[in-house]
C-alpha cells in the first residue's frame, strides 16, 4: 500500500516537473533575442515608391550604413542623382543630417524633416536604417504582429526573405501614405 502511494507521489512530481519545464520552454520562446545595430555596415539598392492621396513619387536609391553614418542617395529612374542624405550618428543617437540636392547643401537636426522640406518625399529614415531590414528600431517602442509591427505610427511589413536572412520587399503605410521599398541587392558595406 505504502509503495503505490511513494510510486503515485513520484508520478504527480515527475508530471508537475514536465509541466514545469513546458511552461518554462514556452515562456521562453516569447522573449526575443535583442537586436543589434548593423556592427560591420550594410548597403541595399533599389527602388522606393511613395504615394498619397494627392501624389506618387519614385525613385531609385542606394543605402549605405554603419553604426556611424548613413548615405541615402535618391536617383531620378533616368539614373540623375535628385539628392543624398547624409546622417550622422554618435552612441546610436542622430547628431545631425546633411542633405545635398544640386549644388545646394543643407543642414538640420532631423532627416525626415530635412528631407520633406527640401524635396518634398516623407521618408521615416531615422527608422528605415532598421526597417528594411525587417527589424523594429530598438531604441523606440514597437508592437508586433503576426508578420508585420507597428513603430513611431508607421505600420512596417517585410517579405521576399529570399536568403532566409534580409527581406527584398518592405511596406510602409501611415493613414494616407504608402511606401513600398523594392530592394535589388544587399550587400555588407561601410560608408
Amino acid at each position: 500500500m505504502l509503495a503505490v502511494v511513494c510510486k503515485r507521489l513520484m508520478l504527480a512530481v515527475h508530471f508537475r516537473s514536465l509541466g514545469s519545464l513546458f511552461l518554462l520552454a514556452l515562456l521562453s520562446a516569447c522573449v526575443q533575442a535583442p537586436l543589434k545595430p548593423p556592427s560591420e555596415g550594410f548597403a541595399a539598392q533599389g527602388r522606393v515608391n511613395i504615394r498619397s492621396q494627392n501624389q506618387a513619387n519614385t525613385a531609385a536609391f542606394h543605402w549605405v550604413a554603419s553604426p556611424q553614418q548613413d548615405v541615402l542617395s535618391l536617383s531620378s529612374p533616368l539614373g540623375n542623382i535628385l539628392a543624398q542624405l547624409t546622417i550622422q550618428y554618435q552612441g546610436g543617437e542622430i547628431v545631425n543630417a546633411q542633405l545635398q540636392h544640386g549644388e545646394t547643401i543643407d543642414i538640420a537636426d532631423q532627416p525626415e524633416a530635412l528631407l520633406a522640406q527640401v524635396t518634398g518625399l516623407v521618408l521615416p529614415v531615422a527608422g528605415m536604417r532598421w526597417w528594411l531590414r525587417g527589424q523594429p528600431d530598438p531604441k523606440q517602442p514597437f508592437t508586433r504582429g503576426s508578420n508585420d509591427f507597428e513603430q513611431s505610427g508607421w505600420m512596417i511589413r517585410a517579405s521576399d526573405y529570399r536568403d532566409g536572412k534580409l527581406p527584398y520587399r518592405v511596406e510602409l503605410s501611415r493613414e494616407d501614405l504608402r511606401v513600398l521599398v523594392l530592394i535589388n541587392e544587399w550587400s555588407h558595406a561601410t560608408p
